[in-house]
């Protein structure tokens, strides 16, 4: 389960799909030059690498009502 935190974050990355969404937080992790943010974004990857494409889908349509 994500925190309301890890919710915000994914809103900034490509929702079109899992992969795309895994694609995407891969390609602009090593620009971030924060520490925290990047660990936090870290965390987010994992998640989102985890959870199935079902999983996926439920949590972009409660991302997208708020």
């Amino acid at each position: 389960m994500m925190n309301a935190e890890q919710r915000s974050l994914l809103k900034m990355f490509d929702l079109t799909s899992r992969e795309a969404c895994v694609a995407d937080i891969t390609s602009k992790l090593p620009f971030i030059k924060y520490p925290e943010l990047a660990y936090q974004i870290e965390m987010l990857l994992e998640k989102t690498l985890k959870m199935s494409d079902t999983e996926f889908n439920l949590l972009k349509k409660r991302i997208s009502r708020t």
